[in-house]
This record gives structure tokens, sequence and C-alpha cells, in this order.
């Protein structure tokens, strides 16, 4: 019986000193280890990222409506976002987000600009450079083609031209994107409506027509720029779930909807899919939008 009695006191002794240093040591190492779950735990929280969308930015107030505001609107915005605290990305932040970890700044908010019209350099441009904010641009690569080879830079209805893009992407300011290269079309002749699926149509003759509009568009930038988009840009906001693969192919890694609502960005490459944005039309400024999504 002492025999025994000796060995579970031992046997407690030694339970007691593991206790004893498991507890020092995590004590020790409290604060380091408290850090290191709470990094882990913020890299899994989805991050809310508001994608504001422009099209035309025209200094005729009478021309303004659901796609057309004026440079004081704009300005107006722009410095009511960075009033309270938000910081615009552009996709490459995001994509450097979600395929190598680098952290984004608090509050992202992101500025895009539809259809790549000429007044975007005009009366946008100067904005951005002015209080040093980030925006991405999607262009229908037809009309810059076409613009670039006319003498024409109307306020109204001109798009860039490539000098004029190479000049904003030059300032590090102001990303491309692919609108399609001429499949920007809706209602008339149009065969389409931007890039959704005809009725009836098979999944390889629809295929076929958006990676020949769609890859020409890549290919022009490439020539013009030296840089391929990384992102598509749904015209009209109009999608085909048998688009996804055909992007993917192309070498994007990412798309813009249209679908008014707050974007989450996660780890997850697929949360860039179809990345929903709210149209800012005229009358409902950056805070009414912005403070009614996150009420």
């Amino acid at each position: 019986m002492v025999r025994r009695g000796l060995r579970l006191a031992m046997v407690f002794a030694i339970t007691a000193a593991v206790v004893w240093g498991v507890w020092q040591t995590e004590t020790s190492l409290g604060g380091e280890v408290q850090a290191v779950v709470s990094v882990a735990e913020a890299a899994q929280k989805p991050i809310p990222l508001p994608v504001l969308m422009y099209h035309s930015i025209n200094s005729k107030e009478s021309r303004a409506g659901d796609y057309v505001i004026t440079p004081e609107a704009l300005r107006s915005d722009l410095e009511w976002l960075q009033k309270n605290g938000y910081h615009t990305v552009v996709v490459q932040d995001l994509l450097d987000y979600v395929e190598e970890g680098t952290p984004l700044p608090e509050k992202p908010v992101m500025i895009t600009f539809d259809d790549g019209y000429y007044n975007n350099y005009l009366n946008a441009f100067p904005i951005l450079k002015e209080l040093q904010m980030k925006a991405v641009i999607s262009i229908i690569v037809s009309e810059t083609d076409k613009y670039s080879q006319l003498d024409e830079n109307r306020e109204n209805y001109s798009h860039l031209t490539w000098e004029q893009i190479g000049e904003m992407m030059n300032s590090g300011l102001v990303e491309f994107q692919s609108h399609s290269y001429d499949l920007h079309k809706n209602g008339g002749n149009a065969q389409r409506k931007g890039i959704g699926k005809r009725k009836g149509e098979s999944t390889e003759a629809y295929q076929a027509a958006i990676r020949e509009d769609i890859e020409t568009g890549q290919t022009r930038f490439v020539e013009m720029t030296g840089y391929a988009p990384t992102a598509f840009t749904y015209p009209f906001g109009k999608v085909s779930e048998d688009s996804y693969s055909v992007l993917e192919e192309l070498g994007f890694r990412a798309s813009l909807d249209a679908q008014g609502k707050v974007f989450h960005l996660t780890r997850d490459p697929e949360c860039l899919r179809r990345i929903p944005r709210y149209n800012r039309p005229w009358g409902k400024t950056a805070e009414q939008i912005i403070t009614k999504a996150f009420r």
C-alpha cells in the first residue's frame, strides 16, 4: 500500500509539473498566440467592398441622367469617400489579396467607369490625379481603335484613344479592363445583347462567337499597351454561365457585373467571378448609395 501510494504521488507530481510548464509557456506567449489566431480569423472573414459604376462624365448638367453625371458630382463623391476613410483599389489589388495574401487598405472601395468615353480622360482623370485616387476603366476596344484613327475628341460621344489610355496607365492611377471588342450592342441590328446567349443558340456556337470577339480585344490591348486585361466587364450586365470557361481560357481572373449589392471579398478565387457593382446615376450620390448599402 505504501509503495502504491508513493507511485501515485510521483504521478501526481509529474503531471503537475507538466501542467505548470504548459501554463508558463502559454502565459509567456499569450499575446503572440492570440495575435496569430486573430490574423488567421481575419484572413477568413469576408471584406465588404462597395464597387461604384460610372459611365459618362459630362460638364453639361442638361445631359445628366442614369449614365451621365457632371465632374462636380464625381468630385463630390470622391471627396466624400476620402473624408470618410475609404481607400480606392483596382482589380490587381483584389488579385494580389486572393492569390498572394497581400493586405488591402482599410475600408476599400472600387471606382469603375464603363465604355471608355473620352470625357473620362477630359473630366475624370484630372480629379483622380488631384485627389490621388485609383479607378478602373473598361473600354469597348473597337471604339478605341476607331477614335484612335480620328481627330475627334468630343466630350459628348468620343471614346478614348490608345495614346490617352497610355498616359492614364502611366500615371499609376488608372487600370484598364475589357468591355468586349465589339459586342457592346443592344437592339437594332445587334445579333445579341452584349455577350448574352441568343435563344436557341448552341453552347458551341455561342462560345465560338464570344471567344473570337473577346480574344480580338485582348490581342489589340497587348499590341497597343503591352498589357492584357485581367478582368472582363459584362456589357449591360448580361451574363451567361457558358461564358465562364471562355473567359478563363482567355486568361481573365475576374469579371465585373451590375447586380447592385456590396461585394464581399474572400480568399476564394471564385468570389472574383461576377463582382457586383452599384450604378451611380444622376441625383443619387455615392454617399447615399453606400450609406444605404451598409444600413
